[in-house]
């Protein structure tokens, strides 16, 4: 029996993240539901100010109070995730939206759609 040769993909992760493309116009004040972390976005700057505390307790109990400030200057259509630990991040894969994803596998249908292998 002979066997027929296909393109194969590999399947995309399709699980959705709660985010926004950011432009000259885009501003927001958001804070993690704890209070740890506030982020304040403006003029493509997002600034970021973590304060917390945590006790770690192994054999002998300390703490450890963090206090910082992030500022980040980003490119007009950068987009940002929501992560409900971290608030808003810069994701390090690419990111797409399910429109986007359906026009793509349009054309990916398209360009192979009378292919022969």
């Amino acid at each position: 029996m002979e066997k027929k040769l296909e393109y194969y993909t590999l399947k995309p992760n399709l699980k959705q993240y709660y985010g926004i493309k950011v432009d000259e116009n885009t501003t927001f004040d958001e804070s993690t539901d704890d209070g740890t972390i506030k982020q304040h976005f403006e003029n493509l700057t997002l600034t970021t100010i973590v304060e917390r505390n945590k006790e770690v307790d192994d054999n002998n109990p300390y703490d450890i109070k963090e206090e910082s400030k992030m500022t980040i200057k980003m490119p007009s259509g950068t987009i940002l995730l929501w992560d409900e630990n971290e608030g808003f991040i810069i994701s390090g894969y690419n990111i797409t939206t399910l429109t986007e994803l359906e026009e793509d596998i349009k054309k990916v249908k398209e360009i192979y759609k009378n292919s022969i292998v």
